[in-house]
């Protein structure tokens, strides 16, 4: 071996021990045991301590762990690397050697997917709007319409607060090192008064300030009802910005807009009339109630159909753990229903009966004698086939039959039926596909004086939906939603069921209604939120002609068929100086193809005749501008909203017009255009042994129709410029509470003849201008009181029980419902007015067992 050669076998013989000496330095420090034992503390100075014990150096940029913490420590002659492991876990930072220091540096940012249901422990029901809330990230988002939720964030140790009204806070710490389906339980809560509730002001998105309303069964109890009756439709309008022109009317006017143009919805089902003995109760009944949502300010573009808000309602799935009845009772009705699990933890069904007690109490209320009876009848099923799919079934038929004082019958009732597929493609992306029935039909009994010349007028809308909506959750500031639906209606408005053949008919009508929608929910900032969408919808509408002949008078079959698409943006623009407050700028374009035909001196009514935009009459539109102030400091809400609204193609019977067996009632029917515009003020305290709201709206609604009023713009006939609201409620114990509601309005408009001429001897009014008289000033008070209290039974089980009282009309305002003319003068005097019923003192109770 030469010379050379030996020199450079010693060099690679050195290089080598060199080099396993070092690797053997670097793994022994990496895998010597280092025993530790340390409160949750600063990530510098844990460092720092295991610098002394693993006799190792740490090399790292003090501002990237500065305000780093750990997670308590407790290690016991455990390997440096798999400590450090720990240490660093949800920090974002990483180590390894360099030379003989251990480097702490930036890892690429892990993220991982939090989802699943926020449910009541008790029952296993869904919790609609729940909050999950990432205290430490200042992040949090609602449970969506099925309860579910989905969060995308950075891997670690996470504390989660999981709250809803009326529930316990949940405190939950969790691990993230990889996607995560959790199911939440909330349980009720004992005390409301010692709880803590997580604020939604701290929540982001918001839905509360973005002027969407939820609604559970439990707050449906903290208010002063008439007779006792829990009612979806009289707590809505107890709510600032939703009017009711009289008492014992379901009619809704929101923002300027009429009673119809209100989407209304049970399970998915559009409800046609949510009316009970003409209003005065309405369809929904509190047993199966979970939970209300109403939008009347931004609408997102999964809904679309109506001009004015959306009011859904969701009926209750059943306990899955165990059975429960529950019911109540009193002076107008009396209703039962049974819940209970099919398989436990995994199906579950609710049965719900409730029929009015007028007939037995004997109980007269002005408009109908005591044998006018209602009843409904909810049921619902679900089944969890696993994980990730659940499908349910829901049925809802209600029925009227009123009898008149010269036995003159109105019969209407509805019919739904909702069949749902939810399905959890993974932890980001959640489907719900829903097939649906919607059957509204109204009978009116005509010329009964004698059996032989009876017959009855029908009306009726069927509908068949299938939709489809998806969630995308690409992360707590990113949600996307898009999706569509098609209805095929089937319009009746008016036959007469014994005529032989169609002459006094109103044309049918077999319409499709279809629509496509994007939707998106983001943060641009921490100050700046964006929700924005786009609804194509489409509506064809095929019209049958009939008494249509040909020169030799047989019969044909014309049909009228007439195709609108039109877009519908929506945007929602809110800017967020503070954590607890909010400006926000709202856009709705809406579209409705369908409307209600009404020629009636009443605030209320059950003969409901629709009818579809057709070749001769034009889709209603509408575009809706307001601009808002939303301030939630601890226990208060401060609001202020003023909006403006651009209606046109709205529609308005000729002075006079005849809808009952007339067929040519489109004819009369005359289209214009419509303004509004108002300011609504609103503080509501949240907690503590008092809590209530004082709100005040100033509003006005115009039309400007050019055969109407002599082409001169004239108020609507729900036009109320002001009015007052108070609801209060005071917790003396957690038994004992008050409840009183007030309301305070300007009466609403009328039409009144100033005098009459004489044609072929008899009285022809000569009316004033369209709606310049009103109503003398509404006002009425209702108080109420609650005990609730609980009795053991044989076994294990308790009856939980609610007794009530209270008195509406408190002080006995006498508020006209409507005029009778004198048909001599044709003048309104004082004793031509329907008075509703004054002071009514009642009790009620209700129970679970």
């Amino acid at each position: 071996m030469t010379f050379s050669s030996r020199i450079f076998s010693l060099f690679l013989l050195f290089f080598l021990v060199s080099t396993s000496a070092a690797f053997a330095q670097h793994k022994t420090i990496l895998s010597q045991p280092v025993s530790i034992q340390r409160p949750a503390d600063s990530l510098i100075r844990v460092l720092h301590l295991l610098e002394e014990k693993a006799k190792c150096s740490f090399a790292f940029d003090p501002d990237l762990l500065r305000n780093k913490r750990t997670i308590p420590l407790n290690f016991l002659q455990t390997p440096l690397s798999e400590v450090l492991s720990q240490v660093l876990f949800g920090t974002n930072l990483g180590f390894k050697l360099v030379g003989n220091d251990i480097v702490i540096s930036p890892l690429k940012e892990k993220k991982w997917t939090i989802s699943g249901h926020v449910r009541d422990q008790a029952s296993g029901e869904v919790l609609i709007g729940a909050t999950v809330y990432l205290p430490h990230l200042g992040l949090g988002i609602n449970t969506n319409q099925y309860g579910f939720f989905s969060l995308f964030i950075s891997e670690g140790i996470h504390q989660l607060l999981v709250s809803n009204t009326g529930f316990q806070t949940r405190e939950e710490n969790i691990r993230l090192d990889q996607d995560l389906q959790l199911n939440l339980e909330l349980t009720l809560k004992t005390n409301r008064l010692e709880e803590v509730e997580i604020k939604s002001s701290n929540i982001n998105p918001n839905p509360i300030l973005l002027n969407e309303q939820n609604f559970g069964a439990s707050q449906l109890n903290n208010a002063a009802y008439y007779a006792g009756e829990i009612d979806v439709v009289k707590k809505l309008q107890m709510q600032n910005g939703i009017k009711a022109l009289s008492e014992g009317s379901s009619g809704m006017f929101v923002r300027g807009g009429n009673s119809d143009q209100n989407l209304i919805l049970l399970d998915e089902a559009i409800v046609y009339n949510p009316s009970h003995l003409y209003g005065l109760v309405s369809v929904f009944n509190p047993d199966v109630v979970n939970n209300v949502q109403v939008y009347r300010d931004y609408i997102p573009a999964n809904f679309g159909g109506r001009l004015s808000a959306v009011v859904i309602n969701r009926m209750t799935e059943g306990n899955n753990k165990e059975f429960h009845l529950t019911g109540g009772l009193n002076f107008l009705s009396a209703r039962i229903a049974a819940e209970g699990p099919i398989v436990k933890d995994k199906s579950s069904f609710i049965f719900a009966f409730r029929r009015s007690l007028l007939d037995v109490f004997r109980s007269k209320f002005k408009l109908f004698n005591p044998f006018s009876v209602y009843y409904d009848i909810n049921a619902k099923a679900n089944y969890k086939l696993n994980q990730n799919n659940t499908i349910f079934y829901s049925v809802y038929a209600g029925k009227d039959k009123l009898l008149s004082e010269n036995a003159y019958t109105n019969n209407w009732g509805n019919l739904t039926s909702t069949f749902r597929w939810n399905h959890v493609f993974n932890s980001t992306i959640f489907q719900n596909v829903s097939l649906i029935y919607s059957n509204y039909n109204n009978v009116l009994d005509l010329n009964a004086d004698t059996l032989s010349q009876k017959t009855q007028w029908l009306t009726r809308v069927r509908d068949v939906t299938l939709k489809a909506d998806y969630t995308y959750y690409l992360s707590p500031l990113n949600q996307i939603k898009f999706g569509g639906s098609g209805i095929y209606h089937m319009f009746n408005p008016g036959e007469v069921k014994q005529s032989p053949n169609d002459e006094f008919n109103i044309r049918g009508d077999q319409s499709f209604e279809a629509a496509l929608y994007y939707a998106q929910r983001l943060s641009l900032s921490p100050h700046f939120e964006l929700d924005y969408g786009l609804r194509l919808s489409l509506f064809k509408n095929n019209e049958l002609r009939n008494n249509v002949f040909d020169p030799q008078g047989n019969r044909l079959k014309i049909h009228e068929i007439k195709l609108f698409v039109n877009p519908e943006p929506r945007l929602n623009f809110s800017y967020l100086p503070t954590a607890d407050q909010r400006y926000f700028f709202t856009y709705n374009r809406n579209y409705q193809y369908l409307q209600l035909i009404q020629n009636s001196t009443l605030a209320f009514s059950s003969l409901e005749p629709w009818i579809p935009a057709s070749k001769t009459i034009k889709p209603q539109h509408s575009d809706y501008f307001s601009l808002g102030y939303r301030y939630v400091p601890n226990q208060y809400i401060w609001s202020a909203n003023a909006y403006y609204k651009f209606m046109d193609h709205q529609l308005e019977l000729i002075d006079h017009a005849q809808i009952i067996k007339n067929p040519e009632v489109r004819k009369q029917l005359k289209a214009g255009s419509g303004r509004a515009y108002g300011l609504e003020l609103e503080v509501t305290k949240t907690e503590g042994r008092f809590s209530g709201t004082l709100a005040y709206s100033y509003s006005r609604v115009f039309r400007k129709i050019a055969d109407l009023n002599f082409g001169q713009e004239f108020v609507a006939n729900y036009d109320i410029p002001h009015e007052l609201k108070i609801t209060t409620k005071y917790e003396l114990n957690k038994r004992l509470s008050f409840q009183g509601f007030f309301i305070y309005s300007t009466g609403r408009p009328l039409t009144l003849p100033v005098g009459f001429y004489q044609h072929d001897g008899l009285n022809v009014p000569v009316f004033e201008e369209r709606n310049t008289a009103r109503f003398p000033v509404f006002s009425r008070m209702d108080v109420s009181a609650q005990y609730q209290f609980r009795t053991r039974m044989p076994g294990r089980r308790f009856l939980s029980s609610i007794l009530s009282v209270g008195v509406y009309n408190l002080y006995n305002r006498k508020n006209p419902l409507y005029y009778h003319l004198n048909s001599s003068s044709f003048e309104a005097k004082k004793s031509s007015i329907e008075y509703s019923l004054g002071f009514y003192p009642w009790i009620a109770y209700s129970f679970k067992i």
